[in-house]
Parts: C-alpha cells; structure tokens; sequence
C-alpha cells in the first residue's frame, strides 16, 4: 500500500478508489476489525493528506458470526447481528468517512420479511457515488450482507458473495439516469469488488458461479427471485444499454491485473442457459486489478477468454488521464514503475 500511495503521490493524482479486500478480515469480532483497519489507515495515512483516498467493501472486510454444525461437521458464517452495532457494514463505516448519498437498506423489498422492522444492514457509507470535475463514480457493495458459508444459505440465509441486491439495483438505476442528465458529467465509471467477468482464481463464484444460474441469497429461508446471472445482466443492461456514459467497471477479488472487452460479440453465457439473455448495444471494459500485493491467482478459461488482454500477475495500479471527452488509461506496476498495459478508452 505505500508503494501504491507513493506513486499515486509522484504522479499527481485527484484521487484514489480502492475497491474491497483492505483487510484480512473474516474475524468474528469487532475489536480485531477495528485494529486491522487502523493498519490499513497507517499504511496510506503519510499520503491520503493530499488526496482523497475513497474505500469500498469486499469480502474480506467481513465480521461474522460463526456456528458449528455437528451434524455436518462444517462451520456456518454469517454476517454479525445485531446489524446497527456489529455488522461488517456498520464497522466499515464506523472507520471511514464516504459520501452519504445511497440507498438505506434492503428494508423494504419485496423479500423483506417485516416491513415494521429493519432486517437488514445498513448502506450508510458502503454504498454511494461521487464526482470530481466530468467524472462520476458509483461504489456498489457485492458483499452486502454476506453470508461466507456459500454452501449453507440455503439454510441460513444471507447475501452471496457478488450479489447486488434489488434495493441496491433500483439506487443505481436512478443515479445513472441522473449522471446521463448531468451536461456536465462525461464519463461514468462502475466499481465493485466481484468482477462481473472473473479470469482467474473467482471462475466459481463471484458473478459467474461457473455458468450456474442457481446461486443467489436466500431470505428468511427463501431464495430471492433472480439468479446471480440473471442479476449480472441486469446491472448490464443498465450499465451499457441503458447509459451512454458509463464506460468502465472497475473490480477486485482476484489476485491479477486483466481488462475484458464486454460488448455485442463477447460470449457471456453458458451454453445451456435458458433465462432471456441480455442483449449489449455497445462496448464497455471491466479493469480487474487485484495486484495490491495479495497471492496471485492464474488465469483461467471461461467463455470471454478471447476478449482478455493484459492478463498479468505482477503487482499493478491503474491511471485514468482525462483530457475533456477524451479518457487514456495506463497501468504502471509500483515495484518496477514499467508501464505494461495502455488503452485509449475514449
């Protein structure tokens, strides 16, 4: 992290978006959350006095509550309860000062099992968007709620890992349209931590689930409508369809560096899926980079393998130079400071 925020220093940057995974995490206290995070805090604070540093969540910045199953001899992980105390949520932004601009909860949806009670977490600063001068980022939490124990929700309920859930859908549809009515706002970017794509080391989960459609949260024991795929779509739809500026998702999770072509001609799907398929009408990019010093993870084959570039393992950080309408980004490696990968966006 210091070699990162000393070259963001050295290269002049308006700000930084750093995008989930700051921590180990996955501790099932808050005492010990807190303390890694003043770590995190240590690392950048000689350099965040110059330019704003914008934080997002991953899963790693999960606190649990953790049960045994004798029966199945496995370990079930929730996100910690009480929710307006100890959830990941609320520790996240008991350490953070973000913008206070996003949805409130899942209160309220359709799955909500008592309107007269909140039943979930908080998006008070975990969830929001910003601008600075033409640019507009919208920060998404694919970690809210999160469940770690994947192969148990079923039973136990909680949020998946990648998952945006519907309230979080709806915020975004409204802030897109307003940034697509902002004269003066002329790129928008998306940043998340699970890629919608993954390359290497997430092909089974995040928001591909091997191509398994099935996977999504379930809700006081019943699975919520649509399917990871289904709602990766969805978020597609409005991303490139539905929005002319939006023209880069930005992620994490997997421990690499690759830009993926998404449009008309990228293969999406698996070739057995069967629910209505979203159709793109142009062409966008997903900027994973994972490369902030975590063990790296390989690359991977999956359907969008011919429209990966740059796949590297080397540790990475990724500028965007904006001259007006026009948007060049480079990816300088902060060991080294070569220049390995470049793309004219606009």
């Amino acid at each position: 992290m210091k070699r990162i925020m000393a070259l963001n220093k050295a290269k002049e940057v308006a700000f930084m978006q750093f995008t989930g995974d700051l921590i180990n995490g996955y501790l099932t206290n808050t005492e010990g959350t807190h303390v890694q995070y003043a770590n995190w805090k240590r690392a950048v604070q000689p350099f965040a006095h110059y330019f704003p540093v914008y934080v997002a969540m991953g899963n790693h910045e999960a606190v649990n509550r953790r049960f045994y199953s004798e029966k199945d001899r496995v370990f079930i992980s929730v996100d910690r309860f009480p929710y307006d105390t100890e959830s990941a949520e609320v520790v996240f932004a008991q350490n953070f000062v973000n913008p206070m601009n996003g949805p409130n909860s899942e209160d309220g949806a359709s799955y909500d099992p008592d309107p007269d009670k909140f039943d979930f977490p908080s998006y008070s600063e975990n969830v929001y968007y910003y601008t600075y001068d033409n640019v507009g980022v919208v920060v998404l939490n694919s970690n809210y709620w999160y469940a770690p124990s994947s192969a148990t929700i079923q039973f136990v309920s909680g949020g998946l890992h990648g998952y945006i859930m519907d309230n979080q859908v709806n915020w975004l549809s409204g802030v897109l349209e307003n940034l697509e009515e902002d004269e003066n706002i002329d790129h928008v970017f998306i940043t998340q931590h699970t890629p919608f794509f993954p390359n290497g080391g997430h092909v089974q989960d995040d928001m591909w689930y091997n191509g398994n459609n099935t996977w999504r949260p379930y809700v006081a024991g019943k699975p919520v409508e649509k399917g990871i795929i289904e709602r990766r779509d969805q978020l597609l739809d409005l991303l490139v369809n539905k929005s002319s500026k939006v023209i880069a998702i930005l992620t994490g999770d997997e421990h690499n560096y690759a830009r993926t072509e998404i449009g008309p001609s990228t293969t999406i799907h698996p070739a057995d899926y069967s629910p209505e398929k979203v159709v793109l009408s142009r062409t966008i990019y997903q900027i994973n980079n994972g490369a902030a010093g975590a063990p790296y993870y390989a690359q991977e084959e999956t359907p969008w393998t011919p429209f990966v570039d740059g796949f590297t393992t080397q540790n990475a950080l990724v500028f965007f130079k904006v001259d007006g309408k026009k948007l060049r980004m480079e990816v300088v490696n902060p060991d080294t400071l070569e220049k390995f990968d470049e793309l004219e966006l606009r």
